[in-house]
């Protein structure tokens, strides 16, 4: 027997050794992970047929054929009409473990999908329903109610605020819709905006539902959004007569955004005859968007962003104009590292010194959801480390014992006790330092 052909036996063996070792679960996730999604559905329905009443079961199925319907390539058979068998499965993960926090994630995750759906129908009663779903199944705990409300707080009125994702996006949806709180803010997702129904849709507004936003935009244009040839370019962005005032301006100032581009294809190009070819450079549909949106608004209205992005590309640069307002930043006309304008103190005791802010914070620990309770749990303390750098630097050791105070007092619940001893000891060192 030849070498490759024994080496070919061996793998195969070996192969199906290691699959035999792996429980069905495993192997789905390993399939998963691959981006085989329908092979691992069915590797999970092989095992709830062995394990019935497996509650991590029933929240894989949820979960990736959620990811099925929304998050991976069209797919034939996932579309909101599957909504219905997505509840059913993490309807009865919740039902097997009530403390499933996982799975009351994606429950809200699936109302806030086809919430979404139903904005781009402007069925405003069918939003509001499944927002109120995912409320009353307990897939939006109180500590995240009330970090939206503070989220929505630490905006200027009549503002426009992106969220990050969909746990900040679908609590101050919930927030606005439900409880009819902080309805003059615009809120989006900024991952949404390169959705040409979705920029319609904000464009347009739903009484109820959302406060419309200017977009200078043919519904044409809007329908026909893509990838556009892009090189980085600064576009001047008008501001507001307020904005001049506040930040001492000249009347023809602007801010001034380098745009740059944030696709590239393998496609060689050269702009004007005779000069060096290099890759083709485009800009995305999400950052044309947001160009578009504050291009239209910025001299008109507040524009916030939540901190709560995992990744800063979504803001294109924008991020050197940011003023940090402890759990949002606001958009200014200048940039703002090393500045008086790189926080709003106000803002920041607004958020601290009411320790009503907090009431429902403590519950994070019997109701964890460990895919976002990191959002909250690490928000606090990271907005509160800005507003003790600044106690530190103006010298102002009462305030800064006042926030060592309250985190001791509201904010260390052990659960997560070296983090929360980090925290203390970081605040602790400076005080001592001031006390010198």
């Amino acid at each position: 027997m030849n070498k490759p052909l024994l080496l070919l036996i061996a793998t195969i063996i070996s192969v199906t050794v290691f699959s035999q070792e792996l429980s069905l679960k495993e192997q789905a996730l390993k399939e998963f992970k691959s981006e085989h999604y329908n092979e691992a559905i069915i590797l999970l329905e092989q095992a709830l047929e062995q394990s019935p009443d497996d509650a991590e079961i029933y929240y894989y199925l949820g979960w990736f054929n959620h990811y099925n319907a929304y998050d991976s390539r069209p797919l034939k058979g996932y579309d909101f009409a599957f909504s219905e068998q997505i509840f059913k499965f993490l309807d009865k993960a919740i039902e097997l473990n009530p403390n499933y926090g996982d799975a009351k994630y994606f429950y809200s995750a699936e109302c806030g999908s086809v919430a979404m759906n139903e904005m781009r129908n402007y069925n405003a009663e069918k939003v509001k329903y499944y927002y109120e779903l995912a409320f009353k199944k307990g897939a939006l705990p109180d500590w995240l109610i009330e970090y939206g409300r503070n989220y929505l707080m630490s905006c200027s009125e009549n503002a426009i605020l992106f969220a990050g994702g969909d746990a900040d996006f679908n609590v101050c949806s919930y927030l606005q819709i439900c409880e009819n709180f902080r309805t003059d803010i615009s809120v989006m997702p900024i991952a949404y905006i390169d959705r040409p129904w979705y920029v319609n849709f904000i464009k347009n507004g739903l009484k109820g539902v959302f406060k419309k936003v200017n977009i200078e935009l043919t519904e044409m244009q809007i329908m026909d959004i893509r990838p556009y040839k892009w090189r980085e370019t600064t576009v001047d962005i008008e501001i507001s007569q307020s904005d001049r005032l506040k930040f001492g301006l000249s009347e023809d100032f602007k801010l001034e955004w380098a745009v740059a581009p944030d696709l590239q294809s393998w496609r060689m190009h050269s702009k004007v005859e005779g000069e060096e070819k290099t890759r083709r450079t485009l800009l995305s549909p999400q950052r044309a968007m947001l160009l578009q949106i504050v291009e239209d608004n910025f001299a008109e209205r507040p524009i916030y962003f939540t901190n709560a992005a995992p990744d800063t590309t979504f803001y294109g640069g924008l991020n050197e104009y940011f003023q940090n307002c402890g759990l949002v930043s606001k958009l200014t006309p200048v940039k703002t590292k090393d500045t008086e304008y790189q926080l709003d103190v106000s803002k920041l005791e607004q958020l601290f010194k009411d320790e009503k802010n907090f009431n429902c914070y403590r519950n994070i620990k019997e109701n964890n959801f460990p895919r976002i309770s990191g959002v909250v749990f690490y928000g606090y303390p990271f907005a509160l480390f800005r507003l003790a750098d600044y106690y530190f630097i103006s010298k102002k050791e009462h305030e800064l014992q006042q926030l060592i105070d309250l985190y001791k007092n509201q904010f260390k619940i052990d659960f997560n006790t070296e983090f929360e001893q980090y925290v203390i000891d970081e605040l602790e060192t400076k005080l001592k330092e001031l006390q010198k």
